[in-house]
This record gives structure tokens, C-alpha cells and sequence, in this order.
């Protein structure tokens, strides 16, 4: 990262800001989960595998509105290649294969237009290498000529051999960027990328951060990313999953008074349930009708789970029915029903899709809704009652 053009305190935290986004980038990309990217080691950015160096990346940026990045005398450009010719003839240079400007905007110098020319084989290594030579043979009384210098004595084959493999990234639109990265980690197209997305940001920051203080490399494996990544659209999808705290689902006062004629209410009005009673279960029977729907559209809850849900809920009641019955004989069944209604709504929280439930209404207002369709009653005459009617 080169920071003389843009020497203050916001553009250096800009500038590793912008590294560990690089490095995001080519851990979403890379092809196999051992690959690894590390930050501020031999370059701004390098790619290994096997703990063979294959890419190394100089990241260039600048908030300075018609600032060139790599002018063709540029401290950025040539003392980038100076690096690169030191690390090229290093024992873990060979193994190379690219090696990457990465500039925040589009650069138009003749040298970087002449770069992009030859990734794109419109011209050849030997040209830039012709190019080169000519901007050193301009000398001029400055820093920047020794380094020129020094990058110009090598040989015209080295120095075509090194251009081979240099290439010029220009960023892309951020939107765009994202999108990449969601299909390179291979996110779920619900999740919220994103979140996911600074979310994995903020992990490698912290992962980074740590691993220097500690006097160790800050390496990072393809397969860690996955790994945070699966954990964080888990802990998202769990968050899309639960249901809403109860303040936060309306129920506005002509639902409620909708609700008042309902079937379930009758159930309660059959054993003389107290009028707090009946105003918590309206609450409850609209709260979980309308999160039940909302899990339902958005398909975080399996359908079918809703009728194993309903099945245990059942099941439970019909248990206390039968306890109940026992244990209170000879008493009035407005008591007996007001205790299987105590038993079953008051404070049983049942799980949904295997994981913990704990909005007290999901559970109740559940209840209210097999009430509505005859499936569970309170009053242990109720079936009897029918028969008569019938």
C-alpha cells in the first residue's frame, strides 16, 4: 500500500480497510478451501497454497478527485515493481503466477493503458518493457529516479518475464462487488448479504488484529471463511426464524372485536373463563395467526411442522384433560376446564421446528387455534354436548 499521495490518518485506515476487503475477495474466489490469504506479509495482500506464495497484490488508492495512481513515474508503480523483482528472485518468488495492482479507480496513464493492453494481449511484454525504458531514459533530479534505476538494471528478458505476470484491477461498482462475493462464498439467496458480508469483515478485522498482537502471521484459510460464514447466516436464519417479541406484533382494536365472535372464544365462555382470560387469549389467538403467516411466507418453518406442532399440542392437552378429570372428580367442569386452560396456556412454551419458543403467545395462541377448529376444548363435556346438538 503506498500512502506518500495521500499521507493522513483517515486514508491509511482507508487503505488497510481497503486490504482486508481484498483479502475477503480473494477468499470468496479462491478454489480450494486450503488456500490462504495473509495481510501485510511479503505485500499488501498474497495468496498461498501448500504454503507456496501463487499471487501477490499491492493495493492503490486514493480519495483525491484527479489524482493518477500509477502516473508513468509514479513512487506507487515503480517502487511496487521494485518489490516484486526483490520477492521474484526470493526462494518463494518462483512460485508467483499473478501479480496485481489493485487501484479504487479507473487509472488512464500511458504505462497503466499499456499494462491493461497486454493482459488483454493487444500488445506484448516486450512493448511495456520498451515503454519503461523510455520513461527512465527522461531523467530527472528526484526520489523516484533511483528507484527507476534500480528496477531498469535489470535485464530486458527478467524484467519481461516479471511484466508477464503483472496485472492491472480496477474495483468494481460496490453493488456489483457484493454480489460476487455472496456467490463466491455461495450465501443462501434468503440470507441477508450484507450482514453476512460486514459480518465477515469485522471477524477477519478482529482475527487479524489479534494474530499481530500475539507476534504471529495473519493467515487465513478459504475454509475459516466458510466456516464463519455458515455460522453467521445459521445465527441469521435463527434470528429470521423467531418469532417476534409479543410488543412488537400489533393487534389493532377491530381485530380484536372481530375476534369476539369467534369459536374459541365460545370454548371459553363454556367454563366461565374470567374476562382477563379472554381478552389475553383474543391477544394471543391474532399474534400467532399473524406470525405463523409471516413464518409461513417467508418459509423459514417447514409447513409440515406446523401439523407435528399441532399433533403435540394435542397430545399434551389431551393428557391434561385426562389428568385433570382425575384429580378434580366431583368437581364442576368450569373448574377442570379452567385448569387445563391454566396448564396449557399459562406458561407451557412449545418448541417449534426443534428449536426453543419462547414467546408465551406462540404457544397459547397455538392453543386458541385448535380451540377455533373443535380440536382441543376445555369444558370435558364438549364432546357430549355435540353428540346431543346432533
Amino acid at each position: 500500500m503506498d500512502s506518500t499521495y495521500d499521507n493522513t490518518a483517515p486514508a491509511q485506515a482507508a487503505g488497510y480497510i481497503l486490504q482486508l476487503d481484498r483479502a475477503l475477495h480473494h477468499l470468496a474466489h479462491a478454489a480450494s478451501g486450503d488456500v490462504a490469504v495473509a495481510v501485510e506479509h511479503i505485500d499488501d495482500v498474497v495468496a498461498s497454497r501448500d504454503g507456496k506464495i501463487f499471487l501477490t497484490e499491492q493495493d492503490k488508492s486514493s480519495s483525491r478527485a484527479g489524482f493518477q495512481l500509477l502516473a508513468n513515474r509514479s513512487r506507487a508503480f515503480w517502487r511496487t515493481l521494485e518489490i516484486w523483482l526483490r520477492h521474484r528472485n526470493s526462494p518463494d518468488g518462483q512460485y508467483v503466477e499473478r501479480r496485481l495492482f489493485f487501484v479504487n479507480r479507473w487509472v488512464s496513464s500511458p504505462i497503466a493503458l499499456l499494462l491493461k493492453r497486454r493482459t488483454t494481449q493487444q500488445t506484448t511484454s516486450a512493448e511495456v518493457v520498451k515503454a519503461m525504458r523510455e520513461i527512465g531514459a527522461t531523467r530527472r533530479k528526484s526520489k523516484i529516479q533511483a528507484v527507476i534505476d534500480n528496477v531498469l538494471s535489470n535485464s530486458d528478458d527478467d524484467l519481461a518475464s516479471l511484466i508477464e505476470t503483472v496485472e492491472i484491477v480496477e474495483a468494481r461498482d460496490p453493488i456489483d462487488e457484493r454480489a460476487s462475493l455472496a456467490n463466491g462464498l455461495g450465501l443462501n439467496p434468503r440470507a441477508n448479504a450484507d450482514d453476512i458480508l460486514d459480518g465477515l469483515l469485522g471477524w477477519l478485522t478482529t482475527k487479524v488484529r489479534t494474530e499481530w498482537s500475539e507476534g504471529r502471521l495473519a493467515l487465513i484459510t478459504r475454509r475459516e471463511v466458510l466456516t464463519q460464514s455458515y455460522a453467521l447466516q445459521e445465527r441469521q436464519a435463527r434470528a429470521r426464524f423467531l418469532p417476534r417479541p409479543s410488543a412488537e406484533v400489533a393487534v389493532s382494536d377491530e381485530d380484536r372485536k372481530g375476534a369476539l365472535s369467534r369459536n374459541f372464544v365460545e370454548h371459553l365462555g363454556r367454563i366461565s373463563a374470567d374476562q382477563e382470560d379472554v381478552v389475553l387469549a383474543v391477544d394471543h389467538f391474532i399474534k400467532f395467526s399473524i406470525e405463523k403467516h409471516r413464518l409461513v411466507r417467508t418459509g423459514d418453518v417447514p409447513v409440515v411442522e406446523w401439523r407435528h406442532r399441532s399433533n403435540r399440542l394435542r397430545e399434551r392437552w389431551g393428557n391434561l384433560m385426562r389428568r385433570k378429570t382425575r384429580e378434580l372428580a366431583g368437581s364442576t367442569n368450569a373448574a377442570i376446564g379452567q385448569a387445563v386452560l391454566a396448564d396449557t396456556t399459562y406458561e407451557h412454551r412449545e418448541t417449534l421446528d426443534g428449536h426453543t419458543c419462547d414467546e408465551l403467545y406462540m404457544t397459547s395462541g397455538h392453543y386458541h387455534r385448535l380451540a377455533e377448529e373443535n380440536d382441543v376444548w376445555w369444558d370435558p363435556d364438549f364432546l357430549r354436548d355435540q353428540a346431543r346438538e346432533r
